[in-house]
């Protein structure tokens, strides 16, 4: 998304509501670094549902055998992975601020956001942008780069490009994309 007309789409862009948070970076106040983005809110918890989200991932290849071997053994795995996810969700909504206050629809893509804000921003300002994944609780912590900032009545239409985002992170984020894209399937089917 740029203001030219033209797009640099190398991902599939969904809509979506998550919780999120930005600040913008100043290079003068020194707050542009190598290090990583230092947006507070409990890295430890946003890990957690990060570590859980790539377990699921492997577990689903095994979870297929079983359920080929024993689909009993298959249910009681499917009730337990339940309670696991019901009490991840409890912890890491109860202990993260931004989940509850934050939550806003979304345009979001495996390179880039779109969200509003109330002021507007720059084309070449970067943002520091924090945010949850529903209903996974992925927490992304990355810089980006304004691409393309549009007035909307009284709000501004921000579209960011993800300057760092680890290999991790953008493959937990477009399997996100790619999750809801079904679902979303899904509900206009039935």
């Amino acid at each position: 998304m740029r203001d030219d007309g033209t797009e640099r789409r190398g991902f599939f862009r969904i809509n979506d509501e998550i919780a999120l948070s930005y600040r913008l970076l100043s290079a003068v106040k020194g707050e542009i670094s190598d290090n990583a983005p230092s947006i507070e809110g409990g890295q430890s918890m946003s890990s957690l549902a990060n570590e859980l989200e790539k377990l699921r991932e492997v577990s689903r290849v095994h979870f297929r055998q079983v359920e080929k071997e024993s689909p009993e053994i298959a249910r009681h795995f499917t009730l337990l992975e339940k309670k696991i996810d019901l009490i991840a969700h409890h912890v890491l909504t109860a202990s993260n601020e931004l989940f509850t206050k934050n939550t806003q629809p979304v345009s979001i893509s495996g390179s880039g956001l779109a969200f509003s804000v109330d002021e507007k921003l720059d084309i070449g300002d970067l943002v520091e942008l924090q945010f949850i994944l529903k209903p996974s609780l992925v927490n992304i912590v990355t810089n980006s780069t304004v691409v393309s900032c549009q007035d909307q009545a009284g709000q501004f239409r921000v579209a960011v490009e993800y300057d760092r985002l680890s290999d991790e992170e953008r493959d937990l984020l477009i399997r996100h994309v790619v999750r809801k894209q079904m679902n979303d399937i899904r509900e206009l089917k039935t």
